[in-house]
């Protein structure tokens, strides 16, 4: 069940701008009451000075229009954030595709990431590292341009299983003029909840990953893939 934040008032505004406005309203009478008291018993021979009196209105002016700016980017903020809860929400159960930095491995797994190699790529190969960045697996691999997958059992170069933990694929890829060509490994999962611990939309996927609603590349009902 979603909950709204206790520091957002009825009226929209968190609890430190309506605060700050019931503030900014309380010194106004204050002072209001304070400059009729003073135009009320001027000495008509040496009146009061309505530069002053001017100046400290322009400031009231100018503090309530910067809390009225504040709420305004509140409200902004607040509608964005419900609309990115609504869409991670609806993504619940489906099957997204999303940019893999890094994927956590168990024994007996295999991990897949799925990439596009450019035209014109000369040399191709995938870089499994571990946590400390150290690589422990290599593999050259078919530079045929379009769509094409990467699958690791947990085989290690010498031949031996890798430990549980987590895991990343660089593609280190040249074209024919020798330059390096920058390709970003994607991979799939299911999405089986929604968590807002930290403040955002994190989608928890059913590998294990923790997904960022930026790093969706494309979602599909899990029962069309």
């Amino acid at each position: 069940m979603t909950t709204v934040s206790s520091t957002t008032s009825s009226s929209g505004l968190s609890s430190t701008t309506a605060t700050s406005v019931e503030s900014l309203e309380e010194n106004y009478e204050l002072f209001l009451s304070v400059l009729v008291a003073q135009l009320e018993n001027q000495n008509p021979l040496d009146p009061t000075d309505t530069d002053e009196m001017t100046s400290q209105l322009i400031n009231y002016a100018q503090v309530e229009q910067q809390i009225l700016g504040n709420s305004y980017l509140e409200n902004l903020v607040l509608a964005t954030n419900n609309e990115s809860a609504s869409v991670a929400l609806a993504m619940v159960g489906m099957e997204v595709t999303y940019n893999a930095d890094d994927l956590t491995y168990e024994s007996g797994d295999t991990l897949t990431w799925a990439f596009d190699v450019p035209d014109d790529t000369a040399s191709l190969t995938a870089q499994v590292l571990n946590e400390d960045g150290d690589v422990v697996y290599s593999k050259s691999l078919d530079t045929t341009a379009g769509e094409t997958t990467f699958t690791w059992d947990g085989t290690l170069t010498n031949g031996s299983s890798a430990s549980d933990g987590t895991y990343s694929l660089n593609i280190y890829a040249e074209d024919s003029n020798g330059d390096e060509v920058s390709i970003t490994a994607e991979t799939s999962s299911i999405v089986s909840r929604v968590d807002w611990s930290d403040g955002s939309a994190q989608l928890i996927m059913e590998n294990g990953a923790t997904v960022s609603l930026s790093d969706i590349v494309s979602a599909t009902s899990a029962s069309d893939s």
